[in-house]
């Protein structure tokens, strides 16, 4: 795992460490619209603005990891196929994740990961 990250630093892919860019747009259109990305070590992310919709957030991440096949993604098991990480206490103004807090202020934007274990399904 990699160290708990200093106060306002870029975020930060949870798997590999490699920083990752602002993403286009930090308010969703709609409830469940959630900003979907690749990293260039094969996790796939999702980003929740308002932190309240992670389970949601986490569902279609793992339906992204496996090419959308809902089926076969709810076929996967955590800790067995994919590896799921989060990067909470982001704020997208200025694109930083706050450290050093245990629990984050109600409306703080989060991240999740998910990394499969194999990556012969991974699109």
């Amino acid at each position: 795992m990699f160290p708990t990250y200093r106060e306002s630093e870029r975020p930060r892919c949870p798997f590999c460490g490699e920083p990752f860019e602002r993403p286009p747009r930090e308010v969703p259109r709609e409830q469940g619209d959630f900003y979907r990305f690749l990293c260039s070590c094969g996790a796939v992310g999702a980003l929740d603005v308002t932190g309240h919709n992670l389970g949601d957030a986490l569902m279609e991440t793992i339906a992204f990891a496996y090419g959308n096949d809902w089926e076969l993604a709810l076929a996967m098991e955590a800790d067995e196929d994919y590896d799921i990480k989060y990067i909470d206490c982001y704020h997208p103004g200025d694109h930083r994740v706050l450290a050093g807090h245990s629990v984050c202020k109600t409306g703080m934007a989060a991240f999740v990961f998910v990394k499969q274990k194999s990556r012969k399904h991974l699109h």
